[in-house]
């Protein structure tokens, strides 16, 4: 029993390094130029120094808005379920086949083949 707890608690001591490890941030700003933040001090009228933190966003680029098309494979990020459609709940959708389900994402109407994951037909709002 003695040797059955210990094991337990190793192996929740080590899930909980592993988890805060994977939670800890990530200090190598070479790598994400487009990401970092860039803090200006400004004295204000108390000759306290104000900061303003400004942040360069990455805009999508179209390569990533046009990701749409028959043929291509459907991402993993937008396979989960509060991405599905029910198809009876739009009249617009098409009954899928065996092994196909309709997706929402990025304001598109996207038939996927689940075996495969390729994209079948696109329909735009």
């Amino acid at each position: 029993m003695k040797k059955l707890l210990s094991a337990i608690a190793i192996s929740v001591s080590a899930i909980m390094a592993a988890s805060s490890a994977f939670a800890a941030p990530e200090h190598a700003q070479g790598h994400q130029p487009a990401q970092q933040q860039h803090v200006q001090q400004h004295p204000n009228n108390h000759g306290n120094a104000v900061k303003h933190v400004v942040s360069n966003h990455k805009t999508p680029n179209k390569a990533a808005q046009n990701q749409w098309k028959a043929g291509h494979k459907y991402p993993t990020q937008y396979r989960g379920a509060g991405y599905k459609v029910d198809y009876k709940h739009h009249k617009n959708l098409s009954k899928p086949g065996k092994n196909q389900q309709w997706y929402k994402a990025d304001g598109h109407y996207i038939l996927v083949n689940t075996a495969t994951y390729a994209i079948i037909k696109v329909l735009g709002l």
